[in-house]
């Protein structure tokens, strides 16, 4: 489904994968970013490719993928503190599933303007949740169910951030930023996508925020 300006669809997910895609042979992220009314009509809408997938998102899958029973190997990370933790195999690793409110995993804004690099570990200036000035209120992230149509595979991550803040807000960043675990048993939060965009949401209105995962044959 193709949102156009002015319209009024469903937003949930955008399942239209026409426009851009991620370049045969690779696999990377689409991102799309809408802004609605309070009448749910869209006002502006951005989309392009995801350019920074983070070291982070490397580290993670590696550990993941060098489990074997009885053990695996560990890897040191930098968590969304800047903290470094060895991050270790975990059923709940790359969990990006956050709740309403919920500001430390999920997809995530704010408003710094440095160009993201592949060291990043957190958002430079992170929108908090509220409704004060410079604040957003964040919906649950959403997935879609992964798909494919003989070419492409995708699946889509969704948040929905909300400006009550009385001024109008512009995101200058967005990111993904997941769960993961490590020794001694404890877990904290990692940036794995970081990418640099420039939109205004203005009172009253909301941003509806896309990541479409995508491979591409």
């Amino acid at each position: 489904m193709k949102a156009e300006i002015g319209t009024k669809p469903r937003l949930d997910v955008l399942e239209d994968t026409s426009e851009i895609m991620v370049p045969p042979g690779e696999l990377g992220a689409v991102l799309e970013l809408i802004v609605r009314n309070k009448d749910g009509v869209i006002t502006e809408r951005q989309e392009m490719l995801s350019k920074s997938f983070l070291k982070g998102f490397m580290q993670l899958w590696w550990v993941m993928s060098t489990f074997v029973y009885g053990g695996g190997q560990g890897k040191w990370v930098r968590d969304k503190d800047g903290d470094y933790r060895w991050a270790i195999t975990h059923s709940q690793n790359f969990n990006a599933n956050a709740s309403t409110g919920q500001t430390d995993r999920g997809i995530l804004v704010g408003t710094g303007t440095t160009a993201p690099t592949i060291d990043d570990y957190q958002l430079e200036a992170q929108i908090a949740e509220g409704t004060g000035i410079g604040q957003m209120q964040h919906s649950a992230v959403t997935f879609g169910a992964p798909t494919s149509d003989g070419t492409i595979s995708h699946f889509t991550v969704t948040r929905d951030f909300s400006n009550y803040s009385g001024g109008s807000i512009t995101v200058r960043e967005v990111g993904l930023q997941v769960y993961f675990n490590f020794l001694p048993g404890s877990n904290e939060y990692l940036l794995i996508l970081r990418d640099a965009v420039n939109i205004d949401i203005p009172n009253g209105e909301t941003l509806t925020v896309n990541y479409r995962v995508q491979a591409t044959a």
